[in-house]
């Protein structure tokens, strides 16, 4: 349960201050012993006053329910999120009521810098709304939501901070990525027309209708026109699958921050880059990803894979958890007839390791790195990320 406090940096009342209060005393006091029945009742109904004030602002949060809502929890930077509370008076006491939200400024910005105030009476509700800009990739939390109540006069106010659990995600943003193509993989390993398997989206012809062939591959209007049952030939089914894959293990060794940025906002692009086109895509880090989810997600042709890669990529820590060939081992099943697209911070013996890995498993792979040297001596193996994106512009 979170508890209220008295408000610290609250401008005291001539009523309310320490030294007021003890002079009253001391002339109730004085009225008394001269028998002053007028001066007696003003300073009777001061100190009522003030003992009933203080006690009406004890008991303010007293039944009083608030609720936070989002109009939406995944934005991208630079988008605006619209956070309302709505604060409840579930008693006959009235209060006055101000609120206002506060971020560490590191991925949420609040843009409402001022606190609302409403006063309630019994048993009625009220909206406040502000608004939150996100500014970079991450995952963060709504923030703290201040809210003050106070008595009629306003004489004591008490504090109550609160936080909400929501998990907002600001995916990395995304860039024009220049076209690229990667070698198709066929369902049996064969491409084209030496594939057993064919789809029937795809018609090259028709021929004389075979007995073993199922009956819903008949051509029936072919047959209508020859007066001869035809059937479908297909083309052999063709699918492409791309696992893009991100090594944070160099970006944690050096530090590099901006660089880990960078290529997150890459891998992103090329994810909708790709679903654009209707391709399989995947996603495998060996990154820390906040909120203890997996590292790797299945390769499917859908948008909801789209988006759990995006929420990956928001998640992502510049941390590893654990070695990248441990990862590949881990789903060495999901490994067959796909490409790979591997992004790391520079070219390195890791880099040489995955490329024996891959060659061994017949995986065609695309490199790219943040940073490539002179020394690395190999510029056909490793292609630098910046390479991708169709205008060479450095990130905002």
């Amino acid at each position: 349960m979170v508890k209220d406090q008295p408000v610290s940096n609250h401008f005291t009342s001539i009523f309310t201050a320490s030294f007021i209060v003890i002079l009253a005393f001391a002339f109730l006091f004085i009225s008394l012993l001269l028998r002053e029945t007028l001066l007696t009742v003003l300073i009777l109904l001061v100190l009522g006053l003030v003992g009933l004030t203080k006690l009406w602002s004890r008991y303010g949060f007293r039944h009083m329910g608030f609720e936070s809502k989002f109009d939406k929890t995944r934005v991208f930077p630079g988008e605006t999120i619209r956070v309302e509370l709505l604060a409840q008076n579930n008693k006959v006491l009235p209060v006055w009521l101000e609120a206002g939200v506060t971020t560490d400024g590191k991925g949420l910005v609040s843009k409402t810098q001022t606190l609302e105030t409403s006063f309630l009476l019994w048993f009625q509700e009220t909206r406040f709304s502000f608004d939150l800009l996100a500014l970079n990739r991450g995952c963060f939390d709504m923030g703290r939501v201040q809210i003050t109540v106070s008595d009629f006069f306003r004489f004591f106010p008490r504090e109550r901070v609160q936080k909400d659990a929501t998990d907002i995600i600001v995916f990395p943003k995304i860039f024009p990525v220049k076209p690229f193509f990667l070698p198709e993989h066929g369902f049996f390993g064969v491409p084209g027309a030496k594939s057993p398997v064919q789809d029937p989206v795809y018609i090259l012809g028709t021929r004389d209708y075979q007995s073993f062939t199922p009956v819903r591959h008949i051509h029936w209007k072919a047959s209508a026109r020859q007066a001869k049952l035809k059937e479908k030939v297909c083309e052999p089914s063709v699918q492409e699958k791309i696992l893009i894959v991100v090594d944070v293990d160099l970006f944690f060794a050096h530090e590099a921050r901006d660089d880990f940025e960078r290529m997150l906002e890459a891998a992103a692009s090329m994810a909708v880059f790709f679903e654009d086109r209707g391709k399989s895509v995947g996603f495998m880090t060996n990154a820390v990803i906040k909120g203890n989810r997996p590292g790797f997600i299945p390769l499917r042709r859908n948008f909801e894979t789209l988006s759990l890669i995006l929420e990956t990529l928001a998640r992502m820590e510049m941390k590893p958890e654990k070695r990248m060939s441990k990862m590949f081992s881990e789903h060495i099943s999901v490994l067959w007839g796909i490409n790979c697209i591997f992004c790391s911070h520079r070219m390195d013996s890791s880099i040489l390791e995955m490329k024996a890995f891959y060659a061994g498993k017949r995986i065609p792979v695309r490199y790219f790195v943040s940073r490539i040297r002179e020394e690395d001596g190999i510029p056909d193996l490793v292609l630098p990320i910046e390479s991708i994106f169709l205008q060479q512009a450095g990130p905002e």
